[in-house]
């Protein structure tokens, strides 16, 4: 195979329901795809976040082995999509004031930008930043360098998730021995598939409507402006069915054959049945299963249109609402948007924007279909080749024996590495209860001396306390683990809470320090005799 043959992109989706792999090869604008394979997940992933590690393993590789099959080519690398329920959008404001007239230069718009990138989220980590709009003095600018002003202020979109999110996959991929060329979000790539530009720029909201999540995302003149992942989806219903009771196994085709998103929208049939019979012989109402389905896309669409009201823009979206995902192919589901967001327009992407060719050896794949369209979404979002040797052999007993053992030595050292982060984690946050407490023992030291500062012995224990727990508290110990934590976006809240209570032990110890010197002067021979001299004096005023 020449190396032109190995120039193939890879893109792994971690879904709720199933976890696919694709590869596929960019020729003039047009995607090509090699090769498609799927896993059930099994419950090895939950609302888009991997929840067991060793099962999921277990899928991705079975997936890299059958795309490798396909590629005749060892995978090395693959892009990952990230996504699932704790991924959402957080908006802030930084100021500065210039004190005088001035021109906004590129270095403080991204110095403005960088502040907004490097507020702390607790447990969370910022996976993208958004510019939205700046103000200079009371104007509302989009660029705002080579702009006179005195104040301005730059609003940001932060799109953040939980900090395991991402530990979780790199862990998974880690012991399957693929590298990820970068973690792709998700829902942003697939906007990128399914929008066009004239619906970001005029704006609308994108509603991918998944197995156990639904993500809201909105766009308004070419910006993300709001995204949100509700903990809500199709698998809800299959969840509601099994209370009638129904068996779970027959749960997903009874919500393909009755699933109605909006009856009244629909005749009923006089040839459907009354009943439906379950595999044990049960018969259940048709009309209760509907109402059942009904009932939980309505909660899943109120979720959506209450998200459309906080983002602020429900009514500024001229180009209405797309919907996808798997949810998207429900009878009537377009009807129920419009009726519960109040948008008339609203269309279903059951494919991506961009040409795309498929070989037989994708035939899993299905291009028309709204289930496909994260995935291929993705595949357009990589530019990395990801092939790497050729596969000359069927790997013997040996091979598989040596890759296992290279698979557990790599989880081990996975675990270890994550052992020793919690233990610093542990170690931080012990040295911050060090700190509040030497900042009570200050200020208690300091209302002592308020009180008994004629006292030398009170005096002298207030001095030697200033001169020593800074050391102690806040020395070397500390810089070490502050230093054991940086650089990684997990801890960047411990740390900010960390450098705020040194500087509270700092101020304390400076106010300490401050009265013990007024105290010892007052208590000076010096200032004894002053002191008499103003009481003298004022007696005699008096």
């Amino acid at each position: 195979m020449t190396n032109s043959d190995k120039d193939f992109i890879v893109a792994i989706e971690l879904g709720s329901s199933k976890i696919v792999g694709i590869a596929g090869k960019k020729k003039d604008g047009t995607m090509q795809i090699l090769a498609y394979a799927e896993e059930k997940t099994a419950g090895c992933v939950k609302r888009g976040v991997v929840y067991n590690i060793e099962k999921t393993y277990q899928s991705i590789n079975a997936i890299i082995s059958k795309l490798e099959a396909v590629l005749k080519t060892k995978i090395t690398r693959a892009y990952v999509g990230l996504g699932g329920q704790s991924m959402r959008s957080y908006k802030c404001v930084i100021k500065r004031n210039l004190l005088t007239q001035s021109y906004i230069t590129n270095d403080l718009i991204d110095a403005i930008r960088q502040e907004s990138c490097e507020i702390p989220f607790n447990d969370y980590e910022m996976l993208e930043n958004f510019p939205q709009e700046y103000v200079v003095d009371s104007s509302v600018i989009a660029d705002p360098v080579g702009v006179m002003g005195t104040n301005i202020e730059g609003e940001f979109l932060d799109v953040i998730a939980k900090n395991s999110l991402r530990t979780n996959i790199e862990t998974v991929f880690a012991n399957a021995g693929v590298e990820i060329v970068e973690g792709l979000i998700a829902p942003l790539q697939l906007a990128n598939g399914v929008l066009t530009d004239a619906e970001k720029r005029s704006g609308c909201a994108l509603v991918d409507l998944g197995a156990d999540t639904t993500t809201l995302l909105v766009y308004k003149n070419n910006i993300v402006r709001y995204l949100v992942t509700i903990p809500l989806g199709s698998n809800n219903i299959n969840k509601d069915l099994c209370t009638l009771p129904i068996d779970e196994a027959e749960t997903e085709d009874l919500k393909l054959k009755y699933g109605d998103a909006c009856q009244e929208f629909e005749a009923s049939e006089e040839s459907e049945p009354l009943y439906y019979t379950t595999s044990d012989g049960r018969q259940v109402e048709v009309a209760t299963i509907k109402n059942v389905i009904e009932a939980r896309i309505s909660e899943i669409l109120a979720n959506v249109s209450n998200q459309l009201v906080n983002s602020d823009y429900s009514d500024k979206l001229l180009a209405g609402l797309v919907i996808t995902g798997g949810g998207s192919n429900m009878k009537n589901i377009v009807k129920a948007f419009v009726k519960s967001t109040k948008i008339e327009k609203v269309r279903v992407a059951n494919k991506v924007n961009q040409m795309v060719v498929k070989t037989s050896n994708a035939s899993g794949l299905s291009l028309e279909s709204a289930t496909s369209t994260t995935i291929v979404s993705m595949l357009f979002g990589g530019n990395v080749p990801c092939g790497g040797e050729d596969i000359g052999r069927v790997p013997d007993m040996f091979d598989k024996q040596q890759q296992e053992e290279e698979r557990q030595l790599r989880q081990r050292e996975a675990e270890a590495l994550a052992m020793a982060e919690a233990q610093d984690a542990a170690n931080f946050d012990y040295i911050k209860e060090d700190i509040r407490q030497a900042i009570d023992k200050v200020k208690k030291q300091d209302d002592e001396l308020k009180k008994y500062g004629s006292d030398k012995k009170v005096r002298q224990k207030a001095k030697e306390l200033s001169l020593t727990i800074l050391d102690a508290t806040i020395g070397d110990k500390y810089e070490k683990a502050v230093k054991a934590l940086e650089g990684k976006d997990k801890f960047k809240q411990r740390l900010k809470e960390g450098a705020e209570l040194a500087e509270m032990l700092k101020d304390a110890v400076d106010k300490l320090t401050d009265h013990v010197n007024s105290a010892t002067k007052a208590n000076s021979a010096w200032g004894r005799l002053k002191k008499t001299l103003t009481d003298l004096v004022s007696d005699d005023e008096g």
